[in-house]
């Protein structure tokens, strides 16, 4: 996980700017027909923590390919900029949510 890193461009950026863009996003989105569209995001912030995510999911498929086990560093990983802490807490959301339906399902 340690390998994904943020573009220049958005090293300096604060957690609530970043925020703000996720949320105009999220908002402009929902109001074109009630759920969120697939394709590419005009706003480059927004484009960026999209790679991330995705970045932080490759390298996650590639942890499980090769073990049976999630190793405990993808949940201790901390990254080191707001971009890439709010990146990757979306990707560890999405993960725990998906173990969590994988439990449920195996009850």
């Amino acid at each position: 996980m340690n390998q994904v890193k943020a573009g220049t461009e958005f090293l300096n950026m604060g957690e609530e700017e970043i925020l703000a863009a996720l949320d105009r996003f999220e908002e402009a989105e929902a109001e074109k027909d009630g759920h969120l569209q697939d394709g590419e995001p005009e706003d480059p912030v927004v484009r960026e923590v999209g790679r991330l995510i995705s970045e932080y999911t490759a390298r996650f498929d590639d942890y499980c390919a090769n073990s049976e086990e999630i190793p405990d560093t993808v949940f201790t990983y901390e990254p080191q900029t707001a971009i890439e802490r709010i990146a990757y807490g979306i990707f560890t959301d999405a993960v725990h949510d998906a173990l969590q339906e994988e439990d449920d399902e195996d009850e």
